[in-house]
């Protein structure tokens, strides 16, 4: 308690210098988040119609395809058994007998979702192609909600609104509600506002047929959902945020499976952002645009500079200020659990949620920017990527 009372009596000054990382990294994206939501009014756009292909492809998803193909309000679905073992491509066929599947393609062995995405794009006819994975469930309405935005001829993909499956069954999932609700809706929201959305989700995202085609469909990448939307950008399309287009999606119970997801998500900041389209920010490049320079700054900023930074930071505060440094480090964490709490207001996240606010927020800052540090440093020295389950060894060669 006389550590707080001490914090209070620090001059604004010296408050500003020791708490210079939050200034920098944390408040910003609050600010920008708060304001852009409070400025910008989303408009119901008028209803317009498309043909419509929906890709739903899956390795051992025989307890979930179904439900995922018959929540589908498409013209055409077609379905990739990716070398599944589980029996997934007996539920497929019984699919295909019901007439709910239009086409279906079995892959003897596991090779990979860039793979079993490719070959369904070929036979799609439809306008707008939805990729969907094939544990979401998709909400009424979705596929509906996603087409105003291609009236827009200049759109090439559109970010569908993902929520949380199976919310209740741990407090990782609990976690990842809240997080899917503000830091990831509400983000491509601001994002969207911005025109800076920088990924698409795998797990349930549209795309116009003609600009799939014309990048020649997916990337062989650990992260091939963000190496798509960047390549749709790169080729002068613009990506869009439909928040009425919800899709329920199952996530990691458990720590070591959120750990899991986690590393493979991080290592794309490094293969795709950087690697691929750091060049892009020069202004003497021939590709540079400064939209797409801001999209690159933007992820490099909040998503690869805040992690590597905060261990720094923590270590010249210790130096500093010594003990007092945890008092310190505790009222950030107090004052981002308000901010927090005020983001999940404007967010409309369930109130059922709201007791698991101060989880979050100590998720967010003490174990997922600890994580992200080792994924980037990982990927930047070892290239773990490359070792990665979530690309067949077989195919691995394929990774650009």
């Amino acid at each position: 308690m006389n550590s707080f009372y001490l914090l209070l009596s620090v001059d604004p000054a010296t408050l500003g210098l020791l708490f210079w990382f939050t200034l920098i990294f944390d408040l910003p994206r609050y600010v920008i988040s708060l304001a852009v939501v409070a400025i910008f009014e989303r408009k119901d756009l008028p209803p317009i119609t498309f043909t419509t292909s929906a890709i739903v492809a899956g390795h051992n998803e025989a307890d979930t395809v179904r439900r995922c193909v018959e929540s589908i309000d498409a013209d055409q679905i077609i379905v990739v058994d990716d070398g599944s073992t589980d029996g997934m491509w007996n539920v497929v066929e019984r699919l295909l007998s019901e007439r709910l599947v239009h086409k279906a393609i079995r892959l003897p062995i596991r090779s990979s979702k860039v793979t079993a995405i490719n070959m369904a794009l070929a036979s799609c006819t439809g306008e707008i192609i939805f990729i969907i994975d094939a544990d979401t469930v998709l909400e009424p309405g979705a596929i509906a909600a996603s087409l105003p935005y291609f009236a827009d001829p200049q759109v090439g993909g559109v970010s569908c609104d993902l929520k949380v499956a199976n919310e209740s069954a741990s407090l990782t999932t609990r976690y990842q509600a809240i997080e899917y609700a503000i830091a990831i809706s509400m983000g491509r929201q601001v994002t969207d506002a911005l025109d800076l959305v920088a990924n698409v989700s795998g797990a349930f995202g549209a795309f116009r047929r003609s600009a799939l085609l014309q990048v020649g469909g997916l990337d062989m990448e650990v992260a091939e959902d963000a190496a798509l939307t960047m390549k749709l950008r790169h080729a002068g399309y613009k990506i869009r945020f439909a928040p009425g287009a919800v899709g329920k999606t199952k996530v990691p119970e458990t720590l070591t499976g959120l750990t899991v997801q986690r590393l493979r998500w991080d290592a794309g900041l490094i293969t795709i952002w950087c690697r691929k389209y750091i060049g892009s920010l020069s202004p003497l490049s021939p590709d540079f645009r400064l939209i797409e320079a801001l999209v690159i700054l933007d992820v490099m900023w909040f998503s690869i500079a805040l992690p590597i930074i905060f261990p720094i930071y923590c270590v010249w505060l210790w130096s500093q200020i010594g003990e007092f440094a945890f008092t310190l480090l505790a009222a950030i964490l107090i004052g981002l659990v308000a901010l927090d709490v005020l983001v999940c207001v404007l967010a409309r996240v369930p109130l059922r949620l709201f007791p698991f606010v101060p989880l979050y927020t100590v998720m967010q800052n003490l174990v997922l920017r600890p994580l992200r540090m080792a994924a980037l440093m990982g990927e930047l020295i070892f290239v773990y990527s490359r070792r990665n389950d979530h690309i067949p060894e077989q195919q691995r060669w394929r990774l650009s």
